[in-house]
């Protein structure tokens, strides 16, 4: 006979069959492969420093988060660098330097904050690299904006705020942007082989689909949320006129749906759900490309879709929750 104490459990993510966190990390390690190996290929070693801050700004957040509420370290499962590598990997790699500071913050934000502060792993509500993703958006922008205040209250802010905005301007460089400014736009072959321009995570088409090929062989992420997703936002922008292979190739849509919306802890866990909640993520991508594109937040609308549907999650899955065998309605 069962007892109380024959079963233990922990927080989400949970395995069976003898799968621990760390070989599921790696397997997510191997799927970014060919994107972060691209990344370098097209953007030089400006992309690997930015990959390195990111990590080591997430690694320090999960040590100074755990110490401080007074939990052990367990930087072996390999969570925290998984982490920074999503963000860094969203962000671009122009003028690294420049942005140390912020993109170090980022990271360190995206573990100490979004996800200790939070619950803490398998407790989080939201996606801890897309939320350190945001925060550098609004970062990044506001110094922009407040650049010449900035220099006239001292100078010697001069070469560090133009060379943030080199790495603005560069951030704007995606397809969808060339869209809304009326320029001429990249083939279908560019943005499944090489795109250069914007970060890492919208380089290769190409290179994201085999990771996301390789995560559902692998079983670690199930196909509903992602061919949802993308079928819906292809769909969607064929019913609105729009150019529906190239929505769904550019923008970082596969990166986001692929790597972030499949998070294990934020994203639904019945296949039904799986199903509503990618279909949200679609209505809500293709509400920000085609109504408030023009607006700077509508640049981050995979970002913006991804962590409001996060938030509805938990909703969802009690909607679609199996009832118990013999229970009354």
């Amino acid at each position: 006979m069962q007892t109380e104490t024959d079963l233990v459990t922990g927080p989400a993510p949970h395995w069976h069959e003898g799968v621990s966190i760390i070989d599921a990390m790696q397997d997510v390690l191997l799927a970014l492969i060919p994107i972060t190996i691209t990344g370098i290929l097209i953007f030089g070693t400006g992309a690997l420093l930015v990959i390195i801050t990111c990590v080591t700004g997430a690694v320090l957040g999960e040590i100074v988060a755990r110490r401080f509420k007074g939990e052990q370290t367990n930087l072996g499962d390999g969570t925290a660098v998984v982490t920074g590598l999503l963000l860094a990997l969203t962000l671009p790699p122009t003028a690294w330097w420049a942005v140390v500071p912020l993109y170090t913050l980022g990271g360190f934000l995206s573990v100490a904050i979004f996800r200790e502060a939070m619950g803490g792993l398998g407790r989080n509500r939201f996606n801890p690299a897309l939320m350190g993703r945001v925060f550098l958006l609004f970062g990044r922008t506001t110094l922009v904006y407040l650049a010449p205040y900035l220099i006239d209250f001292n100078p010697a802010f001069t070469p560090w705020l133009e060379e943030l905005e080199v790495v603005d301007v560069m951030a704007k460089a995606t397809p969808l942007l060339r869209v809304v400014e009326g320029m001429e736009l990249p083939s279908y072959s560019t943005l499944l082989a090489i795109y250069e321009g914007g970060s890492p995570a919208e380089t290769s088409a190409l290179a994201v689909i085999l990771g996301i090929i390789y995560l559902i062989y692998r079983g670690r992420i199930s196909w509903r949320i992602p061919i949802t997703t993308v079928t819906g936002v292809f769909l969607l922008s064929l019913f609105l006129g729009q150019d529906p292979l190239f929505q769904v190739l550019s923008g970082g849509l596969l990166f986001g749906v692929g790597f972030m919306a499949t998070d294990w802890v934020t994203r639904p866990v019945t296949d039904t759900g799986k199903i509503i909640y990618g279909l949200g993520i679609a209505v809500l991508v293709v509400f920000f490309r085609q109504f408030i594109a023009e607006l700077w937040i509508g640049y981050g609308g995979v970002a913006f879709s991804i962590l409001i549907m996060n938030g509805f999650v938990r909703y969802i899955d009690k909607l679609t929750a199996r009832r118990v065998y013999g229970q009354k309605k």
